[in-house]
C-alpha cells in the first residue's frame, strides 16, 4: 500500500509537472484503425465510451471496456487495431507530461488504465479539452493545460488506490537512486543537507547528482531541499505556537537565513505569515 510519506514525496514532485496538448478529439474508429509496433514521443489518453478493439502496450495486449481510461505512454513500443466491425468510440488526446526531462508516467509507474467512477465528469473534461483545442482565444493553450492537468490528476488519484506507485524500476538506477535521495531529504529536514552528502548516499559525483536531479525533478537538489524545508516550516507555523527561532532550528537553518529563504518562498516573513493565518482563521470563526 502507498504510505503517506511516499505520496507526500510524489506530491512534491508533481509541483514541477509541465504538460502540453498537441491534439484532442472524439472519434468513432473504422475497420482501418490500425498501427503496429511504433514508439511515440508523446503520451496518449484513450477514454473508451463504446465498442471493442485491442491496445498493445510494451508487449502486453489489452482489450479495453467502455468506461476505462488508458494511457499509452511515450517511449514505449505499442500497437492498436480493431478486432471486429464494432470499433471504439473514444475521447482521446496526444500530450506530453514531464517532470524535468523525464516523462511523468515513467517516473510514477502508473498502471496502464483505470476504471472511471465518474463518467459524467471525465466526459465533461474531455469535451472542455476539445473545445479549448479548437478555440482561437489567446488563453486557449492555458485552458488546455488546466483541463489536461485535471484529467492527469484524476488518473493519478484513481491509480494510487491500492497500488504501489512511484516504484523505481529495478533496471532504472537513476529513478531508484533518486528515490533514496528523496527519502533521505524527507527524514533529515532538521539537518543542514548538502549536495556532497546526497551524492555520497548513492555513490555519485556531486555534479552528476545535480544533472540527474534537474533531469528527473526539474530543479537543483538544494532548491528542492529548501522547498521541502519551507513546506515543513509553513506547516509548523500554522499548526503550532513554536517560536520562529525554534521552527528555524527544526528545519536546520540559522534564524536570519531561514527568514530570508521563507520570505523568498512565500512573499512574507515567518511572523507575518503566521499573523495573516491567525487573522484569517479568526475572521472565519
Amino acid at each position: 500500500m502507498k504510505t503517506t510519506k511516499s505520496l507526500s514525496r510524489l506530491g512534491s514532485l508533481l509541483d514541477n509537472v509541465q504538460v502540453q496538448v498537441s491534439i484532442a478529439a472524439y472519434t468513432k474508429v473504422d475497420a482501418k484503425w490500425r498501427q503496429m509496433n511504433f514508439v511515440p514521443e508523446f503520451n496518449r489518453f484513450y477514454y473508451i465510451r463504446e465498442g471493442e478493439g485491442c491496445l498493445v502496450i510494451d508487449g502486453v495486449p489489452h482489450y479495453p471496456r467502455p468506461g476505462q481510461l488508458f494511457v499509452m505512454p511515450s517511449g514505449v513500443k505499442q500497437s492498436y487495431y480493431t478486432i471486429n466491425e464494432n470499433g471504439f468510440g473514444k475521447y482521446w488526446c496526444h500530450f506530453t507530461a514531464k517532470i524535468g526531462d523525464t516523462d511523468l508516467f515513467r517516473l510514477t509507474g502508473v498502471p496502464s488504465h483505470i476504471d472511471v467512477t465518474d463518467h459524467d465528469r471525465l466526459s465533461r473534461l474531455f469535451e472542455q479539452l476539445i473545445e479549448h483545442y479548437h478555440s482561437r482565444q489567446f488563453t486557449a493553450a492555458l485552458m488546455q493545460k488546466s483541463v489536461l492537468l485535471e484529467i492527469v490528476s484524476l488518473y493519478l488519484e484513481r491509480a494510487v488506490e491500492g497500488r504501489q506507485m512511484f516504484r523505481a524500476d529495478e533496471e532504472d538506477s537513476g529513478i531508484r537512486n533518486l528515490n533514496l535521495v528523496l527519502k533521505y531529504i524527507e527524514s533529515h529536514l532538521h539537518d543542514n543537507i548538502t549536495v556532497p552528502q546526497l551524492a555520497a548516499l548513492v555513490h555519485f559525483h556531486p555534479n552528476y547528482l545535480i544533472r540527474l536531479f534537474r533531469e528527473l525533478v526539474g530543479t537543483s537538489p538544494i532548491q528542492y531541499v529548501h522547498k521541502m524545508k519551507m513546506e515543513k516550516a509553513m506547516s509548523l507555523l500554522t499548526a503550532t505556537e513554536e517560536p520562529v527561532s525554534e521552527i528555524a532550528r527544526q528545519v536546520g537553518m540559522e534564524l536570519y537565513y531561514f527568514s530570508r529563504v521563507f520570505k523568498k518562498h512565500t512573499g512574507l516573513p515567518p511572523s507575518d505569515y503566521r499573523r495573516l493565518l491567525q487573522e484569517r482563521h479568526g475572521a472565519e470563526d
